[in-house]
């Protein structure tokens, strides 16, 4: 009677979590904890600083772990939280004992007060090796100068990749950052020729980025450097100057991005070598505006871009870009300044509304060798429609067709559709009427094009257009005005060798 009592008792209390169960879980962690420091420390170094002190909590093997990660990043502290303050990140570079650091990356609001104690973590990094370094100074105060940085950091031959904010350089004479493969400087005003000098110093740079540098001035960007291949200028609305410009001379360069939301002149004096360019100007209030001196300095932004990307052979532009042309060339017959003879891959980010379409004609025409043309379907306008109507009323040119007849007045044959492009891929794919009829005038001329992918939701479909026809046929796959414009797609008529395929899996990057 007793044992069975006790039987009764375990089998009451069978939920609850035996010695045995514990001790497993023990075991499981001791496990962890067993592995090599190198296989720790690999570990740690996805975490914050102040997070990998934290696991010190889990055990005694864990908890002088931290001093010796190779990798120290210490994010915006938060509140008054007295984690990632200046003085935890001092606290933490006085107890670590590593010899050797890969990543330094600090992230703090900043006034001058601190700057003897950042010029001290710019020490504590040069003199480990440092290979990336990360200075994200934060200021909200009027008035504060930038951050000078040390003299020290231009003696670093270990340094691969740094990255800057609200900083200012102000090299030696003499200096040779020769291991220094990416820049990316933030905020920062160059005077005179100091950019010049900076990336002068600097003989193997392969990648520069420049994020709202000389707001206020002219930018001048001259890259002589043979081994650099990628520029980004990226210029956020409503912080330039007015009357300012910049000005690119690499004749070296491989690959260029212009990234603007409210864009000023750009001048590539020299891009010979430019093979791939991303224009992504994307001014969302007005992109043209009825003013007349506005109207002609968008005319120039665009000239004056695509005349120095003459060699490009890739290039992505944004529905701003192509509205732009639309009045840079009054008649939609017309060339560019110069033909993009070299262009092979085009990437358009539009939504194929009436004030793209010319610029799109515009492209077509004067880049004869294109082979692939990806349209991915923006569903917002970056142009006003109340002021557009205005000014194609104005334009006779722009005012005499209309989108339904657009695509069938052009007698001259696209020769790049004629000939040479064979693989078309549309995404954001929403079946509406002007992307149908957008697609059709591509099958109607295409005569070389093998294959049309339309990118399509759900992602869980791959296959040729009949089988997505049948596929949208099922209960609650698609609306009944869907199915018509996919239906109206497959009976358009089309070259026996072009495959329509529909598919839900991402496109590929661009470049």
């Amino acid at each position: 009677m007793v044992e069975e009592g006790k039987m009764e008792i375990s089998g009451r209390h069978s939920r609850r979590p035996s010695k045995i169960r514990v001790c497993d879980r023990e075991e499981s962690f001791d496990r962890l904890s067993e592995l090599p420091d190198a296989l720790l420390l690999y570990i740690l170094s996805f975490l914050y600083v102040d997070d990998a002190i934290s696991t010190g909590l889990l055990s005694r093997r864990w908890r002088n772990l931290w001093k010796w990660m190779d990798c120290l990043d210490f994010p915006m502290q938060c509140g008054k939280s007295k984690r990632n303050s200046i003085r935890f990140i001092e606290r933490a570079l006085s107890l670590h004992e590593g010899l050797k650091i890969k990543r330094f990356c600090a992230r703090f609001r900043y006034n001058s007060n601190y700057i003897p104690r950042v010029d001290s973590w710019v020490s504590f990094a040069v003199a480990r090796n440092v290979e990336k370094l990360v200075l994200d100074l934060f200021c909200v105060e009027n008035g504060v100068q930038p951050y000078v940085i040390p003299g020290i950091l231009y003696k670093c031959r270990s340094l691969r990749e740094l990255e800057v904010n609200f900083c200012r350089f102000v090299p030696p004479s003499s200096f040779c950052l020769s291991s220094l493969k990416k820049l990316v400087v933030n905020n920062t005003v160059f005077v005179g020729e100091m950019l010049k000098i900076l990336i002068s110093g600097c003989p193997v740079l392969e990648e520069l980025v420049l994020v709202n540098c000389n707001q206020a001035r002219n930018l001048d960007v001259v890259v002589l450097n043979r081994n650099l291949k990628r520029m980004r200028i990226v210029e956020f609305p409503d912080e330039v100057e007015e009357g300012t410009e910049v000005k690119i001379n690499a004749p070296y360069l491989l690959h260029l991005e212009l990234q603007s939301g409210d864009p000023r002149p750009y001048i590539i004096q020299d891009g010979s070598s430019i093979v791939s360019a991303c224009l992504d100007i994307r001014r969302i209030v007005t992109c043209l505006s009825l003013n007349t001196y506005n109207q002609k300095n968008s005319m120039r932004i665009i000239e004056n871009i695509m005349v120095g990307l003459h060699e490009v052979k890739t290039l992505q532009l944004s529905s701003w870009c192509v509205q732009a042309m639309m009045l840079a060339y009054e008649d939609v017959h017309t060339c560019l300044p110069t033909t993009v003879q070299q262009l092979r891959h085009l990437k358009l980010d539009v939504h194929l509304s009436k004030d793209e379409l010319p610029g799109i004609v515009c492209l077509l025409r004067n880049s004869p060798e294109i082979e692939s043309l990806t349209i991915q379907l923006c569903r917002h306008a970056h142009m006003d429609k109340d002021i557009m109507e205005p000014m194609k009323n104005g334009n006779t040119n722009l005012s005499n067709w209309c989108e339904g007849n657009l695509w069938d007045c052009h007698q001259a044959p696209f020769y790049s559709l004629k000939y040479n492009l064979k693989k078309v891929v549309v995404g954001n794919f929403k079946g509406e009427e002007n992307e149908i009829r957008f697609l059709a005038f591509l099958l109607r001329n295409s005569l070389a094009l093998k294959k049309l992918v339309i990118l399509v939701q759900p992602v869980s479909f791959t296959g040729s257009g009949e089988a997505y026809v049948d596929y949208c046929r099922k209960v609650g796959r698609a609306s009944k005005k869907y199915l018509e414009s996919i239906r109206k797609l497959m009976g358009s008529p089309r070259s026996p060798h072009t495959e329509i395929l529909f598919s839900g899996s991402q496109p590929t990057c661009f470049f």
